[in-house]
């Protein structure tokens, strides 16, 4: 068995498959219009992949080492698999960076982009947060809440008014 047939065609397609999704969904915010207003930071989310993402740039360091000192012939593999789930990190980590977002298309909310036409309706439970009902796949619908800080207020209520209409 050569060096290159050790290449898994499964671990390959992972990672066509890791980088299609991480560039469509950096590609997608260009389409959520323009950046409005952030309403809220998820730090423990961006902490925690940010240590997973460390993770796995020490284990493929340590996997290539293995694989070039020791000619391991299923380090490849393993180094692949690696790949893509660092992919997979770095994509949750845009993610939790991005946090929950109103923008001129929509509402990006935990790492999910609701388009001001799937929002089926929308109230103020409190004086700083809004509920929002969604239109999802199948004709589900969802509900979540973002929570506005006093002097967005205006703003977002300001934008929800002229691209809901219900």
């Amino acid at each position: 068995m050569n060096g290159f047939s050790s290449f898994s065609l499964f671990n390959i397609m992972t990672i066509i498959i890791g980088t299609y999704f991480l560039l469509n969904d950096i590609f997608k915010v260009c389409l959520h219009g323009k950046f409005i207003i952030k309403v809220k930071d998820d730090k423990g989310s961006t902490i925690f992949f940010s240590l997973i993402l460390i993770f796995w740039c020490i284990l493929i360091v340590v996997n290539t080492r293995l694989y070039i000192h020791h000619n391991n012939k299923t380090g490849i593999d393993i180094i692949l698999s690696n790949i893509f789930c660092m992919e997979l990190t770095i994509l949750s980590l845009i993610r939790s960076l991005r946090g929950s977002q109103i923008r001129e298309n929509g509402i990006n909310k935990s790492g999910h982009f609701y388009k001001w036409s799937k929002n089926l309706s929308y109230r103020w439970s409190t004086q700083n947060t809004i509920e929002f009902k969604v239109k999802q796949f199948f004709k589900t619908t969802r509900s979540f809440e973002i929570t506005i800080k006093e002097e967005f207020k205006l703003k977002v209520d300001e934008v929800i008014q002229r691209n809901l209409i219900l």
